[in-house]
Parts: C-alpha cells; sequence; structure tokens
C-alpha cells in the first residue's frame, strides 16, 4: 500500500513541474523609405557583429585548450592524491557496512526470538522482561555507516578545456541585443514575448 501511495505521490509531483519559458522577439518593419535603408545597415552590423564573435571564440577555444594541457599534469597528479583517500575510505565503509549488516541481521533474529517468549503476567517477579517496542516492525536501526559518495571524477583534456572554455569565453557578444535596438532607431517596433520551451503541458 506504501508503495503505491508513494508512486502515485511521485507522479503528482511531475505534474506539478513548472513550465520554463524564454524570450523572443517580433519584428515590425518601419514603413517604406528611408527606414528600410537604416534596416540594411543594422542587418550589415549584425552580421560583422557575429563574424568577429565567432572569431574570438576559435580563439579562446585554442587558448583554453592550451590551457588545459598545461594544467592537466597538476590536475591529474591531485586527482591520483584524492583517489587514494577515497578507495581507503570506500574500503573501510564496506567493511563497516558488513559488520553493520551482521548486526542487524543478529537484533532482528533476537526481536523475533522475544517476541514469541511469553510475556510476563501482572506480579510475576521470576519471569524475563523484555522492552515494550510501541512502533511497529523490528527495532529501530543505529546509524547506517555513511558511505564516501562517489569516486572522485579523472579529469581529462575534453574536459578542463570545456571548464576553461565555459568561465572564459564570452557565449553572448551582444549582437542581437544591439540590433534589436539598431532596429527600433530605424522605426521598427521590436515586441518581446514569451515561449514555453519545456513542461509545457499540452
Amino acid at each position: 500500500m506504501f508503495r503505491y501511495f508513494v508512486l502515485w505521490l511521485v507522479i503528482g509531483l511531475a505534474g506539478c513541474v513548472s513550465p520554463q519559458y524564454q524570450t523572443a522577439y517580433r519584428f515590425t518593419p518601419p514603413p517604406a523609405g528611408a527606414g528600410k535603408v537604416c534596416l540594411t545597415r543594422c542587418d550589415a552590423s549584425l552580421a560583422q557583429c557575429k563574424n568577429q564573435c565567432a572569431a574570438k571564440t576559435s580563439q579562446c577555444l585554442a587558448k583554453a585548450r592550451s590551457q588545459a594541457q598545461s594544467e592537466l599534469p597538476v590536475l591529474l597528479g591531485a586527482w591520483e592524491r584524492e583517489i587514494l583517500v577515497w578507495e581507503k575510505a570506500m574500503d573501510r565503509y564496506e567493511t563497516e557496512l558488513r559488520f553493520w549488516e551482521m548486526e542487524m541481521r543478529q537484533r532482528r533474529l533476537m526481536y523475533d526470538l522475544q517476541r514469541d517468549v511469553r510475556p510476563c503476567r501482572p506480579g510475576e517477579r521470576h519471569c524475563t522482561r523484555y522492552p515494550h517496542r510501541p512502533h511497529f516492525g523490528y527495532p529501530r536501526a543505529w546509524d547506517r555507516p555513511e558511505s564516501p559518495g562517489p569516486a572522485p571524477k579523472r579529469p581529462t583534456l575534453a574536459s578542463e578545456t570545456a571548464r576553461i572554455q565555459a568561465e572564459t569565453c564570452p557565449n553572448d557578444c551582444g549582437c542581437d541585443a544591439n540590433y534589436r535596438q539598431c532596429y527600433a532607431s530605424c522605426g521598427g517596433n521590436v515586441q518581446a514575448y514569451q515561449v514555453c520551451i519545456k513542461n509545457c503541458g499540452g
């Protein structure tokens, strides 16, 4: 019964996920004439900005890869030390977990045996008394050994290049924002609106 309750709870929560929206723009051109010529200059500036942005991104990517190559040996050395510490912690955890499981089996066995023993009658002195357990099921377990967690991830040239690129390389050169500003200055109308991109529901 409890499993079905948890299942329905998970399904219900999944249905409560908020939708995600992204801003889009609707462009209405200006009347014919000088406005059209002005938009041509905006288009040329946008193309030039994107070409320059692509060149900067390419240069930044090459620099990030070179930096990752120089830093990788140091990072690998640190990772090797971390993995040794983690392996020792994992060995200790697995040993403690085995003892914990053995102790739990013994406690469950003792609980089952105690549950079948005749309880003491009121006023009876020479009998075996066991603690009353108001909760249902087996006695509560003491703290389970804590896992050291997943192993440290080994750094690679690709992962370090991607990390440095994300930290140092621009992903937006402002070309689109400048174009919208130029479009509006030419007499065009730029209207922002929201578009659902995830968890949109029907």
